[in-house]
């Protein structure tokens, strides 16, 4: 299977081996594993390293589509051997190559389902992405959705804890405790006035103490990340085509749209009155 988006993989029945492209040896699965690949490597995925790979576009479109569901469907490829099921999905993320989550995670986080918690929290996630699925009710890809950034959510926590200390990059921002809460204060609230010595009084540290160890951490000072990630998700409010100019403006902390302007232009490098009727104009040709 091609790249493309970050993708996820649950083995709820029999067993299987996935390996990435370029990846010396793969990694076997079974049933109640599941594997998050954050950054959309190619890969390939069968039961066994004797049996020949094909294009996943190409086995879909010559399998037997069981029955259509929302949102996807369910396919049934090979046969005569022991049956193993997938549940497979993709996300969007904000942001795309340039998410510092992304960035800082690996290739792969393969959550094993033995793993008591694991277990619970992937079980009851997928009872309801399969109840939502099945039920054919308004607002089921909705939900299905949801929920699929929850399994997103699980897996990174799962590796977080896993790794400790030693979480490495942009991860060991999260788990900093004042770090961590300071990051959470800048996404959670954008539209802020902040400053370094607002952002140290909040978490308790001294504004220089702070300022060094928000650097050392998230690999910028602490105001280049607050315009960072005012502008991503100023990018994402202009693609929606919903708010006016001085409301996003408002929303990402600046009190004139002239001035929002200028900051997005210098950041992103096109004014953001051309960075929507670009985004919309792609939108209409893809429903073409």
């Amino acid at each position: 299977m091609r790249g493309g988006r970050p993708a996820f993989y649950v083995v709820t029945r029999g067993s299987c081996e996935l390996k990435l492209e370029g990846a010396s040896r793969p990694v076997a699965l079974a049933g109640g594993d599941f594997v998050l690949l954050p950054k959309a490597q190619p890969h390939t995925i069968r039961d066994s390293a004797r049996t020949p790979a094909r294009p996943a576009l190409e086995a879909l479109k010559n399998s037997q589509n069981h029955r259509g569901c929302q949102p996807g469907g369910v396919f049934r490829l090979g046969g005569g051997g022991a049956l193993t099921t997938l549940v497979g999905g993709c996300f969007q993320m904000e942001a795309g190559h340039g998410n510092p989550l992304l960035t800082s995670l690996p290739p792969m986080i393969h959550v094993r389902g033995d793993r008591g918690t694991a277990g619970q929290w992937l079980e009851s996630t997928l009872q309801f992405i399969a109840s939502e699925m099945a039920s054919g009710q308004p607002g089921a890809e909705t939900v299905v959705s949801r929920l699929a950034d929850i399994l997103f959510v699980q897996a990174v926590r799962a590796y977080v804890a896993e790794q400790g200390e030693h979480a490495s990059g942009w991860l060991r921002a999260l788990v900093d405790g004042q770090i961590g809460q300071a990051l959470s204060l800048i996404h959670q609230h954008p539209e802020q006035a902040w400053t370094v010595e607002g952002l140290a009084a909040r978490v308790g540290m001294s504004r220089s103490a702070f300022a060094a160890r928000f650097a050392e951490l998230v690999k910028e000072p602490p105001l280049t990340y607050l315009t960072r990630w005012r502008m991503t998700k100023a990018s994402r409010l202009l693609q929606t085509g919903s708010e006016t100019m001085s409301e996003i403006a408002g929303q990402v902390g600046y009190d004139a749209e002239a001035a929002f302007s200028k900051a997005f232009k210098r950041w992103i490098g096109t004014a953001p009155g051309t960075y929507r009727r670009n985004g919309l104009q792609h939108e209409h040709s893809a429903a073409l």
